[in-house]
């Protein structure tokens, strides 16, 4: 098994060594691939890092003695996006 970050930056190269030994790989598919993985991966990462300040702003109000249900409702429906989001990363990455 190749691995993955080897396939992401010498794909080229692969490609080549296996069109020697008589098979070949379908580039386009793993760089389209890819490009969906980085995608995700970054909006994954932007709305781990929204939960994160949205929920050290709860924090704060909630320090201050206010109301912070709405921020609070606001990051459920952030960590059900995350979680998707994940899965749909976790479910490329095993591709």
């Amino acid at each position: 098994m190749l691995d993955p970050q080897l396939l992401r930056n010498e794909l080229d190269s692969i490609a080549a060594a296996l069109i020697k030994r008589g098979m070949t790989l379908d580039t386009k598919a793993i760089q389209l691939l890819e490009e969906k993985r980085k995608a995700v991966q970054v909006k994954t990462e932007e709305l781990q890092s929204l939960r994160n300040s949205r929920s050290k702003e709860i924090g704060q109000l909630k320090a201050k003695g206010e109301d912070a249900q709405v921020i609070i409702d606001e990051v459920a429906t952030l960590k059900t996006r995350l979680e998707q989001s994940g899965n749909e990363l976790e479910t490329i990455q095993k591709n």
